[in-house]
C-alpha cells in the first residue's frame, strides 16, 4: 500500500487499469496494446517498471475520476488508442469506453456520441489536438 502518492498518479493509475480492462476484452493483451499502455505510463512520469506492477496487481485500483474536463477527453481518447490498437470485439470495447466515459463524468446522453466522434476522428486520422477541440462542446454538455 502506498502512503504518499499524489492525486495525479493516483488518475494515472486508474487510467493504466482502465487500459488494461479495454484490451483485455477480447481476452489478449497484445504487444501493440502493452506498447499503449506503457507509452501512457511513461508520458504521464510512471516508470516502466512502476506499469507493470500495476499491469500485474491482483489488488484491484480504485477508479480516479478526473476533476476537469480536459483530463476526460484525454482518458477516454486513451481508452479509444486501445481499442484501435486491436480490433478485436470493437463493439464490446466501444461500449465499454462509453461506459467508462460516464463514470469519468461525461453525461450519459452524450457520452456515446463522443465516444464515435473520437472513434471516427481517429479512424479518420485526425490530430489529438483537433478533436479535442471539436469534442469540446461535448464535454461542457
Amino acid at each position: 500500500m502506498e502512503i504518499f502518492v499524489s492525486k495525479k498518479t493516483k488518475g494515472i493509475k486508474s487510467q493504466i487499469a482502465n487500459l488494461v480492462a479495454v484490451a483485455q476484452l477480447d481476452g489478449t493483451f497484445s504487444v501493440s496494446e502493452k506498447k499503449l499502455v506503457y507509452e501512457v505510463g511513461e508520458k504521464n512520469g510512471i516508470s516502466r517498471e512502476r506499469v507493470k506492477e500495476i499491469i500485474r496487481s491482483k489488488e484491484p485500483i480504485k477508479f480516479k475520476v478526473p476533476d476537469n474536463d480536459s483530463l476526460r477527453f484525454d482518458r477516454i481518447y486513451e481508452a479509444i488508442q486501445m481499442l484501435l490498437a486491436e480490433k478485436e470485439k470493437e463493439e464490446e470495447k466501444l461500449d465499454f469506453c462509453t461506459e467508462l466515459a460516464i463514470k469519468l463524468g461525461i453525461r450519459m446522453a452524450v457520452a456515446a456520441i463522443l465516444v464515435k466522434k473520437i472513434h471516427i476522428g481517429m479512424q479518420e486520422g485526425k490530430s489529438f489536438k483537433e478533436l479535442k477541440q471539436e469534442c469540446a462542446d461535448f464535454l461542457n454538455y
